[in-house]
């Protein structure tokens, strides 16, 4: 079921209104007009106030679409076509061969068949990643709001920034960064341009960080798998000094972590390291199917929560994952973290990603938000103890979409 949003305003009334930021409100009503929500609250308050047309959605959860912070359309087309191999260096060796391989218009086809299944699966707002802009205009076309990050890797610093904001753009539904695509495959000096950049136009900075063991190894003593790799690239610098340190202690020193930086993967991060990012106040972004896909370790998640981290979800791209699905992840980490509550990861799904993308008005139901909604069967005499254990679990088939 679709529902696409009058423009005048319309009362829509659920079983359940799901806002994220309160606690859910049973036979709950909004009102929206022109794409936002105007009032909230329990129906016959909002009624009583409302002389428009109204619709009774009845016995569904209306909630908050889905976040996914971190993927990258451009690599659709590598679907099924690598297995991990318990190197990750190997993996990504064989991704680098055969995205050479893959014809042009089959990277444009694959990225539109995954702009559409992330839909189907109730994804409102993504953060997508790329470095040869293919999908921009995707995104410009498609019913998505994304943040689209223009991903730089240049481990010996050559080209200046400037070539790297060509694709830059300004467009209501499209937010442009930049985002190092990682500590072992930017400069420093880069790093902390493109930092500066994010910075002074207020956007969020994206980077993966402390992926895989061969990261780490290769930080902290300037050896091992990665060096081997940019030497084969022709990307090796000579002037380039192993720091010695971890990478989120590398990054910090750089003066890179504060609030608006996304660090995502984070599966081989230590306590400490999680430590200072919560000092710090960063955004992890946990893509924990892609982490058990390539064999590199799982993040430590209730850690994170303990030291009061707001982790968002993402999918990686379909390189390292079988599905764009912000469903199999939160299932995912309900299944690897039953101790973390079902409404944490819902969260994680939804107001933490938009908040660390920046996107004011996504990820929550309340007056002045987005009126980009999923529409959720709900059985009928569910508990309402049950009820986010109910909605982190169901498959995409049974949601519906109340968007405009």
């Amino acid at each position: 079921m679709e529902i696409r949003l009058s423009r005048e305003p319309t009362l829509y009334r659920a079983r359940y209104l799901v806002p994220i930021i309160e606690k859910p409100l049973e036979n709950g009503a909004l009102i929206t007009v022109e794409g936002r929500i105007i009032d909230v609250g329990p129906y016959e308050e909002v009624k009583r106030g409302h002389l428009g047309p109204e619709q009774d959605l009845g016995e569904v959860a209306l909630l908050p679409a889905f976040v996914n912070a971190h993927t990258h359309l451009e690599l659709s087309a590598l679907k099924w076509r690598l297995t991990p191999s318990g190197s990750f260096v190997s993996w990504v060796k064989n991704l680098l061969r055969i995205r050479g391989s893959i014809r042009p218009e089959e990277f444009v086809k694959t990225a539109q068949e995954a702009l559409k299944a992330m839909w189907h699966e109730g994804i409102g707002l993504l953060g997508d990643h790329g470095n040869t802009g293919l999908s921009i205009s995707l995104l410009r076309e498609s019913p998505f709001t994304a943040v689209f990050f223009r991903e730089v890797i240049d481990f010996q610093g050559k080209s200046p920034l400037k070539d790297y904001l060509k694709d830059h753009l300004d467009d209501p539904k499209i937010t442009f960064s930049l985002a190092p695509h990682a500590p072992y495959t930017v400069s420093p000096l880069l790093l902390q341009a493109i930092k500066a950049w994010t910075k002074k136009y207020n956007l969020p900075f994206s980077l993966h960080v402390a992926e895989s063991p061969e990261e780490v190894e290769f930080l902290l003593t300037g050896e091992g798998p990665i060096r081997e790799l940019l030497e084969g690239r022709g990307q090796w610098s000579s002037s380039f000094v192993a720091p010695g340190l971890r990478p989120v202690f590398y990054l910090d020193r750089l003066g890179i972590l504060d609030g608006d930086t996304i660090c995502v993967h984070l599966s081989q991060a230590s306590e400490e390291e999680l430590t200072l990012l919560a000092e710090r106040r960063a955004r992890p972004c946990i893509c924990l199917r892609s982490n058990t896909f390539l064999g590199v370790g799982v993040p430590r998640l209730p850690l994170m929560l303990e030291l009061g981290l707001k982790p968002c979800l993402g999918t990686d791209s379909l390189a390292s994952n079988d599905k764009l699905s912000i469903l199999a992840e939160m299932a995912t980490v309900h299944r690897f973290f039953p101790e973390i509550s079902p409404e944490i990861i819902l969260k994680m799904a939804t107001l933490w990603g938009a908040e660390a993308l920046k996107q004011k008005g996504a990820g929550y139901i309340a007056p002045g938000a987005r009126a980009d909604l999923l529409i959720c069967p709900i059985p009928e005499g569910l508990p309402s103890k049950e009820l986010f254990s109910f909605l982190i679990t169901q498959p995409a088939e049974q949601l519906g979409r109340l968007y405009g």
